[in-house]
């Protein structure tokens, strides 16, 4: 018999399995958005180019999502030529992969979900640290038209067959399970389908089959335009302010033996964020060739998903907001975001 695309949740029940665990899927947008070949080409240039300066090497795992587009921007400016870094990417279509390199040292860095680094963490891989952030408020609750219109309604629903749509241990089940958490509510007043990919559930909404998924951007505000959905709530406004739904993971060792370079490359990516934030209109311009995408459509999403480059006081308590909701559905017990974090080495 043909395995399921999905899996459908009992009501009232959260079992969380070993291969749920181990399955991080599309975390920071993925599936949403790839880099194109000029793209990849441009990136290129940028890093021999780096080479040729002699800059030290930093080896970058990343996703092709917009929780990197201040990384992608400093790349094509010339930023990390000029700080003196050799900056080498390798664009990863899963969060798994990126961390899987990571593990076995062919990464120095990447970007990825912070629940991929936790439920790591939490499984044994005790030497990895979130070193910084690098996307913001880019998890979105989405509703189809027709179907609840805000969060009010949203919680309303409990109870009365609304279908809900996610991914197990996800920054995106966290925007839905933690919007109902706030709200009183939990798996067992709606109908939950378990997604393995994140396009599957933007599929399944403008076909109609679920009521309300979680979405990433840039793939959100694809969603949302072609189907004329709405949105409901983000990760801002459940495990935030200022909450990193993407962040940047090295190893322990990496952190002590290599703090010039991670600080350099923090810094150069604050000060492309910085830049990004008051010439939106000129990094979208410069963006766009390497996304490939539609421009309509990244401007709106880039501005929905932001950089987050320095992890704040409050984005700490944020990230601890988030591992309680984990911690609700049974994930792990005694696993704290203190025990991952090492920011000493971000700009003030």
């Amino acid at each position: 018999m043909k395995k399921p695309d999905f899996e459908l949740a009992p009501a009232g029940e959260v079992q969380p399995t070993i291969d749920s665990r181990r399955r991080f899927l599309c975390g920071c947008g993925a599936c949403g958005l790839a880099i194109s070949a000029a793209g990849l080409a441009q990136l290129g240039a940028a890093t021999r180019a780096e080479a040729a300066a002699g800059g030290k090497v930093l080896r970058v795992g990343h996703l092709p999502a917009g929780c990197v587009q201040h990384l992608l921007l400093a790349k094509a400016r010339g930023l990390f030529e000029k700080a003196g870094l050799n900056v080498v990417l390798t664009q990863f279509n899963g969060p798994s992969e990126s961390l899987q390199a990571l593990v076995a040292d062919k990464l120095d860095l990447i970007h990825g979900p912070w629940t991929t680094t936790v439920a790591a963490y939490a499984e044994g891989t005790r030497d990895l640290r979130i070193i910084g952030g690098s996307g913001q408020a880019g998890i979105e609750l989405v509703a189809r038209k027709g179907s609840v219109k805000n969060v009010q309604e949203f919680l309303a629903a409990a109870g009365k067959g609304l279908r809900v749509g996610t991914l197990r241990l996800d920054t995106l089940e966290l925007v839905g399970y933690g919007t109902m958490s706030k709200g009183g509510k939990s798996y067992a007043d709606y109908k939950m389908t378990f997604f393995p990919s994140m396009v599957g559930m933007g599929e399944a909404l403008s076909s109609g089959a679920v009521d309300v998924c979680t979405l990433a951007q840039p793939y959100a505000e694809t969603v949302v335009r072609a189907s004329g959905g709405t949105y409901l709530a983000d990760s801002n406004t459940v495990w935030g302010p200022e909450a990193a739904d993407c962040v940047v993971t090295a190893k322990e060792a990496t952190s002590k033996a290599q703090a010039d370079a991670l600080r350099t490359y923090l810094r150069v990516l604050a000060e492309s964020a910085r830049w990004s934030a008051g010439n939106y209109e000129a990094a979208v311009d410069t963006l766009q060739p390497i996304y490939g995408a539609a421009r309509p459509i990244l401007a709106a999403a880039l501005r929905r998903q932001v950089p987050n480059p320095v992890i704040s006081t409050a984005g700490v308590q944020g990230l601890r907001t988030g591992v309680k909701y984990l911690i609700e559905l049974g994930y792990f017990k005694d696993v704290s975001i203190d025990n991952v974090l090492d920011l000493r080495h971000q700009p003030a």
